[in-house]
């Protein structure tokens, strides 16, 4: 009897994990689940040397951007630095704190913001000289009565409309007649893990989502007014960032692996040849990004010391191989990475590297 309850209970178990594997993945044409490949290879030789590093900014670098030729980068500890020549001077300026930590840039109508892990948003109408801070929706007191912050994890601009996204309480609004923030949430389920929005994107005719830890994304239909949910091929993992190139959405996920949607998240499939890696090569917090030609995608390697920097030609048929011209960097830790004028800037714990970009 022992033995048939527990021949019984395999046997449940088998068909649950079947169920639960048809219900997370998708289908290809002939029904069967697809399995995405995982190329693994050694490191490339280490290709620091190759890269000039600046003399300044001489700061943990988190956050790298451009706007109208200008270049913005940030650090953890309260400070944006800007260039107009292409990185060969910088103008420094201090914002709040120096527990603030800059996660992310945007520049809109004629005004600079910049999201914080831990103090809402502060934004300038003058360049930086000074800043107004907005924290209401971007802090709380938990049941502890300890004040919490959720960090702004990224912008995204709709037909005139700024918006941000935040690790822990959805998406925001800008009003910017009253400057106040506004939440978006309207039919983003309210727990807290859907309110866990790692990026927001401006894709052709609509804003995107990826939020949730279970396998959830999200569109926004503007006709209906709310959210929309789909799931991206496997439960259970989330997307923590993502591009678009083309009118595709390229996705880096907690499974290690670069999904691709062409219709604005509503399905999803791995990109065929995807990244290569050694073990468990792809950080939980990958940086990807889109060049000029090229797509980017900076991991950290487990047992590694450096950066492991891959790329795709964004003319090439998707699925093209993320490993062309791949470099590995050692003993720098990389956080973010920008091209301009056919050069590259890397964004790392120990300042600002630059690059000739690939031709």
């Amino acid at each position: 009897m022992e033995k048939k309850s527990t021949i019984k209970l395999l046997l449940l178990l088998c068909i649950s994990a079947t169920c639960f594997a048809l219900a997370s993945c998708k289908k290809n044409g002939t029904g069967v689940i697809p399995t995405p490949n995982r190329s693994v290879s050694p490191l490339p030789p280490d290709s620091a040397l190759t890269w000039i590093k600046l003399n300044a900014p001489n700061d943990t670098i988190t956050v790298l951007e451009e706007f109208n030729n200008i270049i913005y980068t940030a650090s953890n500890s309260n400070t944006l630095y800007t260039s107009a020549d292409e990185g060969a001077t910088w103008a420094t300026f201090k914002v709040g704190t120096p527990d603030v930590s800059i996660s992310a840039i945007s520049v809109f109508n004629g005004r600079i913001y910049l999201g914080t892990s831990n103090n809402g948003i502060f934004w300038s109408t003058n360049g930086g000289k000074t800043w107004v801070n907005y924290l209401a929706g971007f802090q709380d007191v938990n049941p502890f009565g300890n004040l919490v912050g959720y960090p702004v994890t990224s912008f995204a601009v709709h037909n005139n409309v700024l918006y941000a996204s935040t690790q822990g309480n959805g998406v925001y609004m800008l009003n910017q007649a009253s400057d106040n923030w506004s939440a978006f949430n309207n039919n983003l389920p309210q727990i807290i893990t859907s309110y866990d929005v790692f990026k927001i994107l401006n894709t052709n005719n609509t804003l995107v989502a990826a939020g949730g830890v279970n396998g959830t994304f999200y569109y926004y239909d503007f006709t209906a007014g709310q959210w929309v949910g789909t799931l991206i091929p496997k439960r259970g993992s989330f997307i923590n960032e993502m591009i678009i190139d083309n009118g595709s959405i390229y996705g880096a996920t907690t499974e290690r692996k670069i999904i691709r949607s062409n219709d604005n998240g509503i399905t999803w499939n791995y990109d065929a040849l995807d990244l290569q890696q050694v073990g468990n090569a792809l950080s939980q917090h990958p940086t990807l990004y889109t060049g000029s030609s090229k797509d980017y995608v900076l991991t950290i390697p487990q047992g590694a010391a450096g950066t492991w920097i891959q790329q795709r030609d964004r003319n090439s048929a998707i699925g093209t191989s993320w490993a062309n011209n791949q470099q590995f960097l050692g003993g720098i830790h990389a956080n973010a990475i920008l091209e301009s004028n056919q050069r590259l800037f890397l964004g790392t714990d120990e300042g600002l590297y630059l690059e000739n970009a690939n031709p």
